[in-house]
């Protein structure tokens, strides 16, 4: 016996009555409390993950053994062709070995301005320490030593002392 020739039928409830009445309350109160649960979540784990660093493509960073988390700072990155402050290009590395200054002019000007934002963002907050001398490298590992030098000679000028050198961690 197929299903197509069993007749069905249906039984419609009687007695029923929907009440018709024109007033609906939407409870937003608790969704909102939901919400706010999930956001505040959300954040208190984002931030307890720590920062996320970002190499360029074309960089192969160092392997290193070390297991100290990177610190939040500003980023020199060298690439094969530019010096990087923060992302935004600021010297050609050809430019840079063609002379025999080892003050990088550009770089130098360059994170001056960036200490005294530093320094501003710091004096109008009480929440932040203001400027600390860090800064973090970020260098392809055939990087030469002259070059590497002269970023660092360049950023102790500035007063960036504490020079942080970004690596993959091995393992």
């Amino acid at each position: 016996m197929k299903i197509e020739n069993e007749a069905t039928s249906f039984k419609v409830a009687t007695g029923f009555k929907r009440s018709k009445r024109g007033s609906f309350t939407l409870r937003l109160t608790s969704m909102i409390d939901m919400f706010t649960i999930l956001l505040v979540f959300l954040l208190k784990s984002y931030s307890a993950e720590g920062q996320i660093v970002t190499v360029s493509k074309d960089l192969r960073l160092p392997e290193s053994t070390s297991e100290l988390a990177p610190k939040v700072t500003s980023v020199i990155s060298v690439t094969s062709e530019w010096v990087l402050l923060d992302g935004r290009p600021v010297e050609k590395i050809e430019n840079i070995l063609s002379t025999n200054n080892l003050l990088i002019e550009k770089l130098h000007d360059s994170l001056v301005r960036l200490r005294a934002i530093t320094e501003g963002i710091g004096g109008i907050s009480d929440q932040m320490k203001g400027f600390q001398g860090q800064i973090s490298i970020q260098g392809d590992k055939e990087i030469t030593f002259d070059l590497l030098k002269r970023i660092m000679l360049t950023c102790g000028q500035v007063g960036y002392n504490n020079m942080l050198l970004t690596v993959m961690q091995k393992g």
